[in-house]
């Protein structure tokens, strides 16, 4: 070792890399695994029995931190007097797609946020 005292080093360095190639390989594919379970768990809800009721607690987890117990307005606007402003689907897009300084709730498929949406249309009337 007296004549090259750089390779222990160089072995370390090349085998380290090696571990960090495999690792990110496995990583990307526990990722693929958890993505066609998501998209599986998606498909499985394909409509409400109720829709209204559905939107109200679906409403209730995923839109009274910004607009309010009520729905009247509070770090975001109100949303209780939509009715005749929007429609289901325009609602539906807004809240899967995000306006304005309204993030997209990616959390919900496109059958809860059309259920929240026949909800708030509901509650306007």
């Amino acid at each position: 070792m007296r004549g090259r005292p750089l390779m222990p080093f160089a072995i370390t360095a090349i085998v380290g890399i090696l571990l960090m190639v495999a690792l990110s390989l496995v990583g990307l594919d526990q990722r693929a695994q958890m993505n066609a379970d998501d998209t599986e768990e998606a498909e499985e809800v394909t409509e409400f029995e109720d829709p209204v009721t559905a939107g109200q607690e679906l409403a209730q987890q995923s839109c009274i931190g910004c607009h309010g117990g009520d729905l009247g307005g509070a770090s975001g606007p109100a949303i209780n007097a939509l009715d005749g402003k929007y429609s289901v689907e325009e609602i539906a897009d807004i809240i899967t797609s995000g306006y304005g300084s309204m993030p997209a709730i990616t959390n919900l498929n496109a059958v809860e946020a059309d259920a929240i949406a026949q909800y708030l249309l509901a509650e306007s009337e």
